[in-house]
């Protein structure tokens, strides 16, 4: 008798991560993890409840791994520097799952904003520096430099600027001043 190969939750999203980074969030789909797999749509469903349950679980893993591969990256000893420098990084490294991420219109920005915070956070737990900023605080630190973040690796990306990394530097640090 022929072995059936098995399918197990791990390969499915092996394949939605590469479906990601190729064509984007829209891509995502039962059908076209199946047929990108070379595989019927039911090991799917006999791993993931439903798509949403396999887009968010999609998420938190490939957030996971650029944590590991990118965000926890020690570039500098100002970790608010290194959140910067390690987004555009990721952005000129992995531009087509940055814009997938970031720049295409999908609805987990929420999502997506919460494991960047909670990465934040983790980055600057041992910083005794941030230990007094309340949680309101470090939010919107976080998210000013998501913002300019964001944007800076955008336009870096599509050639619209091109900043030194002494120049990066500097606009994280003044991110970083006004919230004080």
């Amino acid at each position: 008798m022929v072995r059936k190969k098995v399918y197990k939750k791990q390969h499915i999203l092996v394949a939605a991560r590469e479906l990601l980074a190729e064509k984007g969030f829209s891509s995502i789909t039962a059908r076209n993890v199946a047929e990108y797999m070379g595989i019927s749509t039911q090991p799917i469903y006999l791993e993931f409840k439903n798509m949403e349950e396999l887009k968010l679980t999609l998420l938190k893993t490939t957030y996971d791994i650029l944590e590991t591969e990118f965000f926890s990256k020690k570039q500098t000893s100002n970790n608010v520097v290194n959140f910067g420098l390690n987004y555009l990084d990721f952005a000129k490294t992995n531009s087509k799952l940055y814009i997938s991420l970031y720049i295409e219109q999908h609805s987990y920005g929420q999502e997506l904003q919460q494991l960047s915070f909670d990465s934040f956070q983790h980055s600057i737990k041992e910083d005794k520096y941030y230990a007094t900023f309340s949680n309101e605080k470090l939010k919107k630190l976080h998210m000013n430099l998501l913002i300019v973040t964001i944007g800076m690796a955008s336009l870096s990306i599509s050639g619209i600027v091109n900043q030194t990394r002494a120049q990066l530097m500097t606009a994280f640090e003044d991110i970083e001043q006004k919230i004080q």
